[in-house]
C-alpha cells in the first residue's frame, strides 16, 4: 500500500513538472533570446478543434548544406539586414557556434535551395471577435511590403519563441483596438 502511494505521488510530481518546465522554458526564451524582426504575410484558417488564429508566413527559403536531405532537421541561421529586419540565412547540419539559430525541418530541397518548417512561428491565436479585423490588416499589402508589419520573435540555443506581431512600433492587439475598422 505504501509503495503505491509513493509511485503515485512520484506520477503526480512528474504530471506537474513537465508543463512547468515547458513554461519555464519558453519564458527564458521571451525573456532572453535575441529579438528578430521577421517581414510577414498572412492569412486566416479557422480551425473547430484549436480555435481562430491567424496563420503567419515567413519567406522561409534558405540556402542548404549539401548534405542536408528533405525530412532532416537543420540549424537554421538568420540574418539582419540593414533596415532591422532577419530573414532565414542557412540551413547547417551541424551546430553554429554561437546560439542565434533554430531548429527547422527540411520541407524541400533542390539545387542547394531549401524551404524550411518552423511549426511555433506560424500561429497567432486570437480572440474570434478580432479575427476578422486582425485578418483584414494581415492582407494590407500596404502594410507589408513597406515593413510596417512584422512578426518578432525571440531565439536562444536552437529554439525560438513569437513574441509578438507588430503594426509600426504597436503591438497587434493593441493596433486593433485602436483602428476605427
Amino acid at each position: 500500500m505504501k509503495s503505491k502511494k509513493i509511485i503515485f505521488l512520484i506520477f503526480g510530481l512528474v504530471i506537474l513538472a513537465v508543463p512547468l518546465f515547458i513554461i519555464f522554458k519558453s519564458e527564458d526564451i521571451l525573456e532572453n533570446g535575441h529579438r528578430h524582426k521577421l517581414r510577414l504575410q498572412g492569412m486566416d484558417p479557422f480551425d473547430p478543434f484549436r480555435g481562430k488564429f491567424l496563420r503567419l508566413r515567413y519567406d522561409n527559403d534558405v540556402v542548404a548544406d549539401p548534405e542536408l536531405k528533405e525530412g532532416d532537421n537543420a540549424y537554421v541561421t538568420l540574418e539582419q539586414d540593414s533596415l532591422g529586419f532577419s530573414r532565414f540565412a542557412f540551413a547547417h547540419k551541424n551546430k553554429p557556434d554561437h546560439n542565434d539559430y533554430l531548429m527547422a525541418e527540411i520541407d524541400w530541397i533542390y539545387e542547394g535551395s531549401a524551404t524550411i518548417k518552423v511549426d511555433n512561428l506560424t500561429k497567432y491565436f486570437i480572440n474570434e471577435d478580432k479575427a476578422k479585423a486582425g485578418e483584414e490588416v494581415l492582407q494590407d499589402w500596404a502594410l507589408i511590403e513597406s515593413g510596417e508589419l512584422y512578426a518578432a520573435i525571440r531565439v536562444l540555443d536552437g529554439e525560438a519563441r513569437l513574441e509578438d506581431i507588430y503594426v509600426g512600433d504597436t503591438p497587434f492587439l493593441e493596433y486593433l483596438a485602436q483602428d476605427p475598422n
